[in-house]
């Protein structure tokens, strides 16, 4: 299988990204991030209906393969820096 090439970076991304930004960003094809967006641990945001979004802060840090404890940890001070 033949492998894209990211057309992105990650400082280039929408705060709240969408499994087509992820697909450019990581250089996979849009039914590779729709499965990953699908996954039980990707941070995807909740309430929002069918869209798939996700905040790209929190998918950095599941690429990181932070804990789930770990990944809240961080976001918490990235909120308590942004107030």
């Amino acid at each position: 299988m033949k492998e894209k090439k990211s057309t992105k970076k990650y400082e280039e991304l929408p705060d709240t990204i969408t499994p087509y930004d992820y697909a450019e960003w990581r250089g996979v094809g849009e039914n590779t991030a729709r499965n990953i967006f699908n996954s039980k641990e990707f941070p995807r945001l909740q309430g929002v209906g069918v869209k798939q979004l996700a905040d790209k802060r929190a998918v950095y840090l599941y690429e990181l393969g932070l804990s789930d404890e770990d990944r809240r940890d961080v976001l918490k001070e990235i909120a308590r820096k942004i107030i």
